[in-house]
């Protein structure tokens, strides 16, 4: 037995022949089958199965009574979907052709064997197993179809954007409840009828032709397109149309319509807010660069109509008799205002518009329906024929005075928001600083001039200063090494002299003196070095420089390093006094703080000009905040360097990376002219 098939499965016995009915039982009891029955009539088979539910059913196709086994199977199986076997010991082609519409699972003709019967049992009910689970498949798999059906539909229903399908004649199949409101109507009204029925002639062909264009490619594509909505409005969809198909065939069109109006909206206020800030930055440069105010004004105007996206602009100023006068405009502006007059006179019929209001109330007049707007009757009707829709005035200060204003132009009502209104108001704002600016120009002018003038002087005084303070350092040096150095040289002399005759207890004090007198003696020659090397005014700078180095660094225990260029110029004695006491400084604060084992001094002519360089390798230092503080005053001896530097006609640069302990350089570069 195959054991695929459980045991204790009930089967119903169907049969008017009660010795093959019992039969049948106990064949199917040693089966190991339960066993309902038997019946003998189908009355009895359609109750029995009805009581029972039986598992599977045998049943005799010729019954007494009414109803035989076919009809009596045809109700049962209606009823339960259980297998049914028929058994018979007919085989004629009228009754099989009854049977076959009850779907039997198998059809066993009298006589069969026990081993015949049990394959047909155990293979019907294998089938039906079988059966059960493909069905029961089925149905999950239909509930989920209406489940995902349903949320589709939810989907559809509950989305913002335009929902549609129209078959190959145009006709509209289905549509959601977004494209009701598209169009102001119930879907009832919707389906089956076609564009035409909804959009004038124009748009209904238009969308027609669409349609038979991607129909006819076979294509799927997305555009923007305009379409007026139920209030008569227009609104901007982002449209994605294509082909419809139902397994496989073309059957209409589909489309599915965002409406991007909003967004489209804030593009173009993001675009005309952007072209207004160029605007206003163009006008900002044509303030920097215009040599007059017409020049300014007019390119003012001409400006805010290129790249302010509007239709006109002009700026008028006030004349002695209460008029605007124009005197600057661009775009339609010319022509609407050609013979036109605009007062400030409020009693004036000409005085009660946007320009006149803003003068008087020093604020700006915005106009958004200027066609309608009570205020300006006296130009509507010009207005109207110009495409003028929209207005906006601005009042221009000079002094702090109102003098005239700035009026823009849209064709567009509602064109000037908030934010447009702010931005433009800056804009005036500029043009009334720019009016201050060419008044107030000629005052800058005369002060920098004097500011110069007392640079100069500031110079001069500085130059002269340097200039003393060398003639002192000449004549102290001088002092003493010609006075006092001859003086403690004299002593010196004398004190030895004394020791040849002094008694032996006084030979220790006067050598003691003479050594101090020569103490004394080396200290005033260096000093009057360090004031005023000899080698500068008897040799030049190049040995002076390179004394000075050599001695700096044997009393400091540095290596140094001398390069100078062959056939240096002679430099005027300005510079190359700037360019010894820089050197002196440097290496004095190389000395006190670099912390440095080798000095580099080099002197070279290239391109025109002389540039000294002294280099160390110590620690470095900050330059950018050394020169900083140079600047406020704190460090002194840099100040000094810079100011000899510039004196002298050169430039003094500090390069140092302490981050990287490589040293730090002190540059000073001097172009020579063709004198030196």
């Amino acid at each position: 037995m195959n054991t695929s098939v459980p045991a204790g499965k009930r089967i119903l016995i169907v049969e008017d022949d009660s010795l093959v009915a019992q039969a049948l039982a106990l064949r199917l009891a040693a089966l190991g089958y339960a066993v309902a029955g038997p019946v003998a009539s189908g009355e009895e088979a359609v109750a029995a199965a009805a009581r029972d539910r039986p598992d599977l059913v045998l049943m005799d196709i010729v019954l007494p009574g009414a109803v035989d086994g076919i009809d009596a199977a045809r109700v049962i199986v209606g009823e339960q979907r259980v297998p049914l076997l028929y058994l018979t010991a007919y085989d004629d082609e009228e009754r099989f052709a009854r049977a076959r519409v009850t779907a039997p699972h198998a059809y066993l003709i009298k006589p069969y064997n026990d081993r015949e019967l049990q394959l047909a049992i155990e293979l019907a009910l294998q089938r039906h197993q079988h059966e059960a689970l493909l069905h029961r498949q089925a149905e999950r798999q239909e509930r989920r179809i209406d489940e995902l059906a349903a949320t589709l539909e939810a989907l559809v229903e509950g989305s913002t954007d335009c929902i549609f399908a129209k078959d190959l004649d145009g006709r509209y199949l289905l549509c959601n409840r977004a494209f009701e409101d598209l169009l102001g109507r119930q879907r009832e009204g919707i389906l089956g009828h076609g564009d035409e029925d909804f959009f004038p002639a124009a748009t209904a062909a238009r969308l027609r032709a669409e349609d038979q264009r991607l129909l006819s490619a076979a294509a799927t594509e997305t555009c923007e397109e305009v379409l007026a909505d139920a209030e008569g409005g227009q609104r901007t969809y982002l449209t994605t149309k294509g082909c419809l198909q139902i397994a496989g065939e073309t059957v209409g069109i589909f489309a599915i319509a965002r409406d991007i109006s909003e967004r489209k909206d804030a593009e173009r206020r993001l675009r005309r807010l952007s072209g207004f800030f160029n605007a206003l930055a163009q006008t900002n440069q044509a303030i920097m660069h215009s040599r007059s105010v017409e020049a300014l004004l007019a390119s003012a105007c001409e400006i805010v109509v290129r790249h302010g996206e509007v239709d006109g602009a002009w700026i008028g100023l006030l004349d002695g008799d209460g008029w605007i006068r124009v005197v600057a405009d661009s775009g339609m502006a010319g022509e609407y205002l050609r013979g036109l007059r605009i007062s400030i006179d409020a009693q004036r019929a000409e005085g009660h518009g946007p320009d006149g209001a803003a003068m008087r109330a020093d604020r700006p007049a915005i106009c958004n329906d200027f066609v309608s707007d009570p205020r300006t009757g006296p130009w509507q009707e010009r207005a109207r024929a110009a495409g003028l829709a929209a207005s906006a005035v601005f009042p221009i200060h000079r002094g702090g005075a109102v003098v005239g204003v700035l009026s823009l132009y849209a064709g567009e009502v509602g064109y000037f928001d908030e934010e447009l209104i702010e931005l433009l108001a800056e804009l005036a704002s500029d043009v009334s600083f720019a009016l201050d600016k060419f008044s107030a120009d000629e005052r800058r002018q005369r002060a920098e001039a004097e500011l110069r003038s007392a640079l100069e002087r500031l110079h001069e005084v500085s130059a002269r200063l340097i200039g003393v303070q060398e003639d002192e350092r000449r004549r102290l040096a001088r002092d003493l090494h010609d006075d006092i150095g001859q003086n403690l040289t004299m002593i010196k002399i004398v004190l030895l002299g004394m020791t040849r005759w002094s008694e032996s207890e006084q030979l220790e004090e006067i050598r003691e003196a003479a050594d101090i007198a020569d103490r004394t003696l080396q200290r005033v020659r260096a000093l009057s070095v360090e004031l005023r090397p000899p080698q500068l005014d008897d040799l030049g700078l190049v040995a002076a420089l390179r004394a000075h180095l050599d001695n700096t660094c044997r009393q400091a225990g540095l290596e140094a390093r001398f390069v100078a260029d062959d056939a240096l110029p002679r430099l005027p004695e300005n510079a190359a006094i700037a360019f010894f006491r820089i050197t002196q400084e440097a290496l004095n604060n190389i000395v006190r703080h670099a912390r440095a084992t080798v000095v580099v001094l080099e002197l070279r002519l290239a391109q025109g000009a002389l540039t000294l360089s002294v280099r160390d390798d110590g620690c470095g230092f900050d330059a950018a905040l050394a020169l900083a503080g140079a600047a406020r005053g704190k460090s002194l001896g840099l100040l000094s360097m810079q100011e000899r530097a510039a004196l002298a006609g050169g430039h003094l640069e500090l390069l140092s990376e302490p981050a990287q302990r490589v040293g730090s350089e002190l540059r000073v570069t001097l172009p020579l002219s063709g004198e030196s």
